[in-house]
């Protein structure tokens, strides 16, 4: 069975800060979704780009080809058209002119009569196929159409007239099959560079990825922990810079476990100096206030009414007062420093501590959960006494703030892991009361001092405390105490 892995509050305070207190700052964006909408942006915009500089300038291309045939076969058929007398065949010379100059690229051709209607078919007697290009293509490229009429005449009559026009359809279908090969390669140069940036953004989002990871499990207390390096230079020194900031944390660690070690070394020295203080000068005296009360209620006996009952009643009060600061002052004594500490087991000293409590709270019940027959090593004097106060403190807890029915203590010895940590002493309270309550005012339990004073002894002894947690509705916390 595992506690949550979440400490003291540190998270919470995070996710409470973040909501309230940086209201004034603008949405966040996953740089995934912003990497992705702008290299789409600029694929889109850099094919429209390209498409109308390439439209444009076919249009331009078209134009000079279209003016460059047209001005050579206006000028083909000034110079061959057939003279107007002579006697030779004028319509047939310009039939046949007709149709070599329709036969040419870019142009067209045609006979009309008097009436402006076509006398023959286009060149070679069919019509040109249908343009290949689709018409908003066309539209977009097609220049303005040329045209010119010259007359046919044989003297003195007109026989109709031939028109000579601009025809760009061959140019554009050549156009527009440069075109269509090179707008499916720039459509799928786009794609390429989106996915080019999502490929980029992915990497550089697993290693932000793990970088988050290890700052998280820094956050949880894992100080050992490091972010992974990266081929990339940003990435490299953002991981440097958190491995720096988590070895100097861990060494501040390390110099206040130290601290604390000391400090709780000497508190417990001072503690045990005053507790025998009090029990080799207040417990002589005591007893000796007590003994003399005795003698005294004796002689009391002797007198007689009406001095001898008031006397007695007043000689009671005072054996009975002074037997309550002797109570007293062994609970004292015995908070300072369990008075079987180093002459009795951690068995021994916690079953006196179950007993005590009895007369704490009659109505809940307190188990120690401990086979006789298991041998418990002693762990230390100093981590006897942290697990006594650990288990007196969330007993007590439990009894005053989870009114507690039943409050179950196990004790037990966990074998070494493969991992490389060693054996330890796990000592978990368990009790079926409601657990810890929220303030009015906030979401979440707050610590108590007791439970920081038990992390802060735990962490300087390298011993694991979890914190209360709720399962299958009892109340469990837990302290795990390494062996020498």
């Amino acid at each position: 069975m595992t506690a949550p892995a979440e400490g003291l509050g540190y998270a919470a305070h995070t996710r409470a800060d973040a909501g309230s207190g940086a209201g004034w700052l603008p949405r966040r964006l996953p740089m995934r979704r912003l990497a992705l909408a702008l290299a789409c942006t600029v694929s889109m915009a850099l094919c429209l780009v390209v498409a109308a500089v390439l439209i444009l300038n076919a249009g331009n291309a078209v134009r000079e080809e279209t003016e460059s045939s047209f001005r050579i076969a206006s000028d083909t058929v000034r110079q061959r058209m057939p003279p107007s007398f002579g006697g030779r065949d004028t319509m047939g010379d310009a039939i046949r002119l007709t149709e070599e100059i329709d036969g040419l690229r870019h142009v067209s051709a045609q006979i009309l009569d008097s009436n402006g209607q076509p006398l023959q078919l286009r060149a070679h007697g069919h019509q040109r196929a249908e343009p290949a290009a689709p018409r908003w293509f066309s539209a977009l490229i097609t220049p303005e159409p040329l045209q010119e009429l010259v007359p046919i005449t044989h003297y003195p009559n007109v026989l109709g007239m031939l028109r000579v026009a601009s025809d760009p359809t061959d140019e554009i279908a050549e156009v527009w099959e440069d075109f269509s090969i090179i707008l499916p390669v720039l459509f799928l140069t786009g794609l390429a560079m989106v996915l080019l940036t999502l490929g980029l953004i992915s990497v550089v989002s697993h290693r932000l990825r793990l970088v988050q990871e290890a700052m998280d499990r820094m956050r949880q207390g894992e100080l050992s922990v490091r972010a992974p390096g990266a081929r990339l230079t940003e990435l490299a020194e953002l991981a440097e810079g958190v491995n720096a900031l988590a070895s100097h944390l861990q060494a501040e660690r390390a110099e206040n476990d130290l601290l604390q070690t000391r400090l709780i070394g000497s508190s417990e020295a001072e503690r045990s100096r005053i507790a025998l203080d009090l029990h080799d000068e207040m417990g002589p005296e005591l007893f000796a206030l007590r003994a003399a009360v005795s003698h005294a209620q004796s002689m009391a006996a002797e007198v007689e009414a009406p001095m001898g009952p008031a006397l007695a009643d007043t000689l009671e009060a005072i054996a009975r007062h002074a037997g309550a600061v002797q109570k007293s002052a062994r609970t004292a004594i015995n908070d300072l420093r369990p008075m079987l500490l180093g002459e009795a087991t951690l068995t021994e000293l916690l079953a006196e501590l179950v007993a005590g409590f009895r007369d704490v709270s009659p109505q809940t019940r307190v188990v120690l959960d401990l086979d006789p027959d298991t041998d418990i090593a002693s762990p230390g004097e100093l981590a006897e006494l942290s697990i006594y106060r650990f288990v007196r403190e969330s007993v007590l807890n439990a009894m005053r703030h989870g009114r507690a029915g039943l409050v179950r203590i196990s004790l037990e010895t966990a074998p070494g892991t493969a991992s490389g940590a060693g054996p330890e002493i796990v000592v978990r309270v368990t009790d079926n009361g409601g657990g810890p309550k929220p303030a009015p005012d906030q979401d979440r339990v707050m610590p108590s001092f007791g439970q920081i004073g038990m992390q802060d002894r735990a962490r300087a002894l390298g011993a694991t405390y979890l914190p209360l947690w709720r399962e299958n509705r009892l109340t469990h916390t837990e302290l795990r105490m390494p062996l020498p």
